[in-house]
């Protein structure tokens, strides 16, 4: 999917992190950025700009579908029980650490996110299924 030929610049690297860590907003001033400085934004540094987006866009709905099934299996008499059990399970602090605490959606994402970071710093285009294909056909138009 990436040339190896293509030399990925640091910054190009640091901008894809603070997307990332950013949840695509940090990716969406420099795109702005670039295109009032009509600069061109190479595929590397476009592709984690969108991905970030992308999972933030999945992340946002999955919290608030999962709110929503919840709230509404509150309100039934015989599986109000069942939804508390799912809300503790899905806020119970797994690991905690220092001052920190993660829950274990907060750990598949900081999993993900460690995953990601990696193929980042050493300049690879990493396969996340599904979303990689998403991502191969839309910037199919572009590159």
């Amino acid at each position: 999917m990436q040339n190896n030929s293509v030399q990925i610049r640091q910054i190009e690297k640091i901008i894809s992190v603070l997307s990332y860590i950013s949840m695509g907003i940090i990716g969406l001033i420099w795109i702005i950025f670039a295109y009032y400085t009509k600069n061109k934004i190479r595929f590397f540094l476009l592709y984690n700009i969108v991905q970030s987006m992308i999972i933030a866009v999945f992340l946002a709905i999955f919290k608030l579908s999962v709110g929503i099934i919840l709230s509404i299996l509150a309100k039934i008499p015989f599986l109000d029980f069942a939804a508390a059990i799912i809300y503790y399970i899905l806020n119970f602090q797994i690991i905690k650490i220092f001052n920190l605490s993660l829950t274990p959606i907060e750990f598949i994402l900081f999993l993900l996110f460690a995953y990601i970071f990696i193929g980042i710093l050493l300049g690879r285009i990493f396969y996340i299924p599904y979303l990689t294909d998403i991502m191969q056909k839309s910037m199919k138009k572009y590159y």
